[in-house]
């Protein structure tokens, strides 16, 4: 396990708005037998506080796990539609996560994970969106190899 960086960006864009998300963290990275891992705590400020994000990137698939209060655990994988159990402190609900394309250029030393999906929740479009992960080594500098 290695400590990491994490610049995380979303772009949701519903019917009548955009919005942008842009946040700087720190985590850890490892390799596992379902794949790369990435995790982090979020708190009030970039999510739902007191919650651990495990991302674990196999190809093109992507399992989001979130776990604590607001727990949730989505599958992104390339042309194909899942559905799952949203948590949020005001209740949970389910809905569907159809995603279009996945770009997954993480290694050992990191990388960069992006990928485009949808979200519905019974079959009415909510938002198209987007989410850009990069993560470096602590210490390196974005865009170097680490060491």
């Amino acid at each position: 396990m290695i400590p990491v960086d994490l610049n995380i960006t979303s772009i949701i864009k519903s019917e009548d708005d955009e919005e942008k998300i842009e946040f700087f963290t720190v985590g850890n990275y490892r390799q596992s037998k379902k794949g790369l891992v990435i995790s982090y705590e979020e708190n009030e400020g970039i999510g739902y506080e007191n919650c651990k994000v495990n991302i674990t990137a196999d190809g093109d698939c992507i399992t989001i796990e979130r776990t604590g209060p607001a727990a949730s655990t989505l599958c992104v994988e390339k042309n194909i539609k899942h559905h799952c159990v949203y948590g949020t402190p005001f209740g949970d609900f389910t809905m569907g996560i159809n995603t279009y394309d996945i770009d997954n250029t993480l290694s050992e030393v990191g990388g960069r994970l992006w990928f485009k999906y949808s979200i519905d929740i019974n079959n009415d479009f909510v938002s198209e969106n987007e989410m850009e992960i990069l993560v470096t080594p602590s210490g390196d500098e974005p865009g170097m190899s680490g060491g």
